[in-house]
Parts: structure tokens; C-alpha cells; sequence
């Protein structure tokens, strides 16, 4: 198992920030790594929620599908995998910040099978790409085409 953990800073409203980063419609403009997110359940996002995701990682297509577990606005998201390669947790976090918004994303997994063996190189691939899309998500947020 293991545990990663991005912090970013973002000069937009708290709300704002929240309400793009956990909408599912949004992810592929930030996430690189992300084909498409839809909504499976009726909106709007809650706990209890169904996401699936269509990813490219480390060359391949995958899917995972997801449960909202937390859904506080503006504050917390939190989601835990259905279905996909392996068992994945993952939390954001916003924060009011001097000057907008503090972001911590927490992703957790568990690869098994021989995904367990390439664990340090997953581990350090899904580090990346998050922290990627983070800034993505700031650049997109504070240039205004959000």
C-alpha cells in the first residue's frame, strides 16, 4: 500500500475551487491522464455518488469506477474505488488560504498481484501526474478559463 500526498496553492474563492476540481465534468481539462469522468448517478454530486473515470496510465487505457464517501462543500471530497486495477482511496481537502485557496489531494492504494511488484514506480507515477494536474487545475482556475 501506499499513501501520496499534493498540496498546491490557488488564488481563486475556496468555493470556486471546490466546486471545479469535484466536478466530474471538468476532470479531463486538469487531469492529462484522464480520457473522460462522467457522473453515473443524477446529479448533483453527493455522498453515495457513482463516478467513472476512463484513464490512460503508464500507456494503458484503465477504468475505475467510484463511490463518493464525503461531499462537504467547500471544505472535503472524498472518494473509494468500485472497480479498476486496484483499491483506491482518494481525498481532497480546501482550505482558506491569505490568498485563495490550499488544496491537499491524498490518494491511497493498494496494488496487488503483480502491480505489487512496480509499486514504488506506481506510486511515483500517480505522485506526478497529480501534482501535474494540480497545477494544471491552477493555471486553468487563475487565467480565468475555469
Amino acid at each position: 500500500m501506499f499513501t501520496i500526498t499534493e498540496h498546491i496553492d490557488i488564488g481563486r474563492e475556496r468555493g470556486e475551487v471546490f466546486a471545479f476540481l469535484t466536478d466530474p465534468a471538468n476532470r479531463a481539462r486538469w487531469d492529462a491522464s484522464v480520457i473522460s469522468e462522467e457522473l453515473l448517478t443524477p446529479p448533483p454530486v453527493t455522498v453515495g455518488s457513482a463516478i467513472r473515470t476512463r484513464m490512460n496510465v503508464m500507456g494503458r487505457p484503465l477504468t475505475f469506477g467510484w463511490r463518493v464517501t464525503a461531499f462537504h462543500p467547500p471544505q472535503t471530497m472524498a472518494a473509494t474505488s468500485t472497480s479498476g486495477t486496484m483499491p483506491t482511496s482518494l481525498r481532497f481537502s480546501f482550505a482558506e488560504h491569505e490568498d485563495g485557496c490550499r488544496v491537499t489531494a491524498t490518494i491511497e492504494a493498494s496494488p496487488a498481484g503483480m502491480l505489487r511488484l512496480v509499486e514504488p514506480i506506481v506510486a511515483q507515477t500517480a505522485s506526478s501526474t497529480l501534482a501535474a494536474g494540480l497545477a494544471r487545475a491552477r493555471e486553468l482556475l487563475e487565467s480565468g478559463s475555469s
